[in-house]
């Protein structure tokens, strides 16, 4: 079963994530910190991770920065699920490292056909 990494503060958005992923099938990791995720993606090493921008302490462009700096997460790929939708922050998402964008609220059809799409991109 391919795992999913998913770290975001909001507990709804986890679980609204815990709900698709697992019907879909995959085994989803949730986490509500940055630096929680950074430590999670490192042990479980996910397919994906679904990376939310504004959280408190280290937000998520630190967080994909991070990852892409570390060997072991450098090719991961990274979806930003964010409900910043300026120009200027999905480039900012992208510049960080990210290998999408996309806007909460969200679309579960649409998020399942990103998330699966950046999978098996990386397959």
């Amino acid at each position: 079963m391919q795992k999913i990494l998913a770290i975001d503060d909001d507990t709804v958005t986890l679980e609204l994530l815990e709900f698709l992923l697992k019907k879909r099938g995959y085994d989803i990791v949730t986490c509500t910190s940055g630096e929680e995720g950074i430590k999670k993606a490192q042990e479980v090493h996910p397919k994906i991770i679904i990376l939310d921008v504004m959280m408190p302490g280290m937000d998520g462009i630190e967080v994909c920065k991070r990852l892409r700096a570390d060997q072991q997460t450098a090719k991961i790929p990274i979806l930003f699920l964010s409900a910043l939708g300026q120009d200027v922050e999905v480039m900012r998402g992208l510049m960080a490292g990210s290998d999408g964008y996309m806007l909460k609220p969200f679309e579960p059809d649409e998020l399942l056909k990103q998330a699966e799409k950046l999978i098996d991109k990386d397959s």
